[in-house]
């Protein structure tokens, strides 16, 4: 394990409570043979994060894997203070994030990618847009924005009455959130006080999928069904991309990211049998049967 340096070094869910996956075995908490893992995190890696815990538990049964969900930062936020031993995020640990570490635990922060992503852009399935630009994400999105109206767009939508853009958002505690901030408004701009916010991905899209006037953005694992649409998306300068497995790895779509697993010092044990497993060809086998994209072609 290597610290953290592009795609491929130093995650998890919306659930509410936790899930525990294992082999089926009798007197599990109570028996001394058996190892736990604490797993919390992003919302976007939640599909992912059950089904390794789930596979890795028919790998070895005397691990029991305690999933907890809360946004990226919740995961970290747990990490800093022991209270797991993994933390998924959808956005690389924060400076900040990283220090706190090594004052808690004396230990440095360690991550590792498992997992490649990518935020989509998602509009209702009548909205005759094909595609945005950045800039445009960002007049519609920024609390500065000029883009209040499909009309700004060049559009006219179906259904959408009074032609009223309604931005559906992530919240601020999402890894989502984050990286959408950071690549599209940038540092010292905010979002638009007019938007709704939902508490996880699926949200996202359930929303965008009942309403024509909506736009929102989400990890693309959870982009399904026939009731929307997913933009391609172009720099000011380059062609519009649409968020493929290929355009992802490439890093050629302007949303594309990695996905990582982060843990207090190197791992050892249990703890780096199931990450190693999790990289290897079961673990990015399962990732992507969830609808992600592997680190590897």
């Amino acid at each position: 394990m290597r610290a953290l340096t592009g795609w491929r070094s130093l995650l998890f869910s919306g659930l509410v409570g936790v899930l525990v996956f294992q082999s089926p075995s009798a007197h599990a908490f109570s028996d001394p043979n058996v190892q736990v893992l604490r797993n919390k995190g992003s919302d976007t890696m939640i599909k992912a994060v059950r089904a390794w815990a789930e596979g890795f538990g028919e790998v070895d049964s005397s691990v029991l894997l305690e999933v907890y969900g809360g946004g990226s930062g919740n995961g970290i936020a747990a990490l800093i203070n022991g209270h797991v031993e993994i933390a998924n995020s959808s956005r690389p640990m924060k400076p900040k994030e990283a220090r706190l570490v090594r004052k808690r635990s004396r230990k440095p922060p360690m991550g590792l990618v498992v997992g490649l992503d990518a935020v989509g852009i998602v509009v209702h399935k009548n909205n005759p847009l094909n595609g945005i630009s950045v800039s445009q994400l960002r007049e519609i999105f920024d609390k500065k924005g000029s883009f209040t109206s499909w009309a700004d767009l060049e559009v006219s939508v179906p259904g959408c009455q009074g032609q009223e853009i309604k931005r559906i958002s992530r919240k601020n505690n999402s890894g989502t959130y984050s990286f959408f901030k950071h690549s599209i408004l940038g540092k010292r701009r905010h979002f638009h006080p007019e938007r709704y916010t939902v508490g996880s991905a699926s949200a996202v899209i359930k929303e965008v999928s009942s309403t024509p006037c909506a736009i929102g953005y989400s990890g693309m694992a959870y982009v399904t069904g026939d009731q929307l649409k997913t933009l391609c998306l172009a720099t000011d300068q380059g062609p519009c991309i649409p968020p493929t497995a290929q355009s992802i790895r490439n890093k050629t779509y302007p949303l594309a990211r990695p996905l990582y697993m982060y843990t207090l010092g190197e791992p050892e044990g249990v703890l780096k049998s199931f990450l190693m497993w999790v990289v290897g060809t079961e673990g990015q086998a399962r990732l992507k049967a969830e609808g992600y994209v592997t680190i590897n072609p």
